[in-house]
């Protein structure tokens, strides 16, 4: 019983949002059996919404004082959902608190099915959690430790088949792999292989990581020897990712405001063997752009509280959906979807606005998880406009055999800006849902082209007064709401 106590517990932190599954159970030394724990909680979140209805109808935590949500969730699970059974002895009181309620809960199982008219359990899995079924297993070779041509040979001495890259990853076989046609360091298997007991990835030598995510690191290109940020770094995947493209050298400076989850990205860049990392508890938009240490930062990763609309890949997102139900289109906190976008957006275009004030820096990246172009499209749209000084890196630097680019409509139809942004749907490109774009500091020429384009709409405005002061007091009226969502 302690097992699924252990999982309640689990639950409960994930729903708190104290860490990931994976940080979670792969992070902590009392998970004995890492692989079990991992399939239980994992199996439990997909069912969560058909368990959380039966644990209601049924009323067995109203009946069962003793009996924690949380554990009842684990526990219902493997009761209905599983051959095996609740895998504790009957003389257990609190698998005795739930088997004495089996009957009840199987007959409300049947109501949920006949209402939604579904014959099987596995019918009742969301769809959003049957496409994430369909993410292959991407696993990024940490150079740090192993070179992807050693790692290849091992894979193979395990009995893997290393084949061409297909156009469809779905093609993969079940002890199939091959390295990915857009990032050489990322090997792609099929989607039921699982690593995390693999000696590769309790060792370090290779990170599970959506390809999507790694696109961040590679597009920020960061030299041998450079100084880089990342501005909102935990738990550290893109950290660590930084820190093997700059082959140990160099200095990076990770910021993050929970300490807890920046233990974690110590934990795993330690574990990573990364040695050029210099973690931060505090928030990016404190630092000081012109502080002496960061006098020669080039290369800034942003990557800042967005929706999470384009996550699939893992069941994390799954924790809050109880929660989050709209009313009249609000959430719990009174906000429509529109005022959530706006205020997030607000936050991440003050993220990269702290970053442009950086005196040397030469790449600053942009990414989100979200699919919404408010926090995509339109918050590029928003910073090259009020920061002439900067433009997108073009293709041919960002990505350049990605197809899947920005959409020209969020970006007032401009096709040539929107081919310098990546975008990922997940469903054509079995990724989670992900923006990168990449800011880069004109030359001294293209500046002095945009200063004088400036004063001469400024001299045009002046010559129509009503004109001017319309400009003046929207302004003005801008300024505040950027106050104001700074102080939210």
């Amino acid at each position: 019983m302690n097992f699924y106590q252990h999982a309640g517990r689990i639950l409960d932190k994930l729903a708190r949002h104290e860490g990931t599954i994976k940080g979670l159970i792969i992070g902590d030394p009392k998970v004995w059996d890492k692989k079990k724990m991992y399939a239980l909680v994992c199996e439990t979140l997909k069912y969560k919404q058909v368990l959380n209805e039966l644990i209601d109808k049924s009323k067995i935590c109203q009946v069962e004082k003793k009996l924690k949500r949380s554990l009842a969730l684990v526990l219902i699970h493997d009761l209905l959902f599983t051959k095996r059974g609740i895998t504790a002895r009957n003389d257990v009181p609190l698998k005795q608190c739930v088997t004495r309620h089996e009957a009840r809960l199987k007959s409300e199982l049947i109501k949920i099915k006949v209402k939604r008219g579904v014959t099987s359990n596995e019918d009742l899995v969301s769809q959003k959690v049957k496409d994430a079924v369909l993410i292959p297993r991407y696993a990024r070779i940490n150079e740090h430790k192993i070179t992807i041509g050693k790692a290849i040979k091992s894979f193979q001495k395990e009995g893997y088949t290393l084949v061409d890259c297909p156009e469809d990853f779905r093609e993969l076989g079940l002890k199939d792999f091959c390295v990915d046609r857009h990032l050489p360091d990322m090997l792609v298997f099929h989607q039921k292989t699982d690593f995390h007991a693999h000696p590769f990835y309790v060792n370090g030598n290779m990170i599970l990581q959506d390809k999507a995510s790694c696109f961040p690191a590679h597009v920020c290109q960061p030299t041998k020897g450079a100084h880089a940020i990342d501005a909102c770094a935990a738990p550290g995947n893109k950290t660590s990712h930084l820190s093997a493209l700059m082959k140990n050298t160099g200095k990076i400076w990770a910021f993050d405001l929970d300490s807890r989850r920046l233990d974690l990205l110590k934990k795993l860049t330690s574990k990573a063997g990364c040695k050029n990392i210099n973690p931060v508890h505090g928030s990016f938009l404190e630092t000081d752009p012109n502080d002496k240490q960061f006098s020669e930062v080039e290369y800034l990763l942003l990557d800042p509280s967005c929706s999470g609309s384009g996550i699939i890949s893992r069941l994390d997102h799954l924790v809050d959906d109880e929660d989050v139900k709209e009313k009249n289109g609000k959430d719990t906190d009174g906000k429509t979807q529109e005022e959530r976008l706006q205020n997030l957006a607000d936050f991440q275009i003050s993220i990269i606005e702290h970053a442009l004030k950086f005196p040397k820096a030469k790449r600053v990246v942009y990414s989100t998880c979200s699919i919404h172009p408010e926090e995509n499209e339109h918050v590029v749209k928003t910073i090259l406009k009020k920061h002439p000084d900067f433009k997108l890196a073009t293709r041919d630097s960002v990505l350049p055999t990605w197809n899947r680019r920005g959409i020209p409509e969020e970006i007032n139809g401009n096709k040539e800006l929107a081919d310098c942004m990546v975008r990922t749907v997940p469903a054509e490109d079995l990724t989670n849902g992900f923006f990168v774009a990449c800011f880069i500091r004109k030359s001294p020429n293209e500046q002095t082209s945009s200063g004088e384009k400036r004063t001469l709409e400024v001299e045009s405005n002046t010559t129509t007064p009503t004109i001017a002061h319309n400009v003046a007091k929207k302004k003005k009226k801008n300024n505040k709401k950027k106050k104001a969502a700074l102080t939210q």
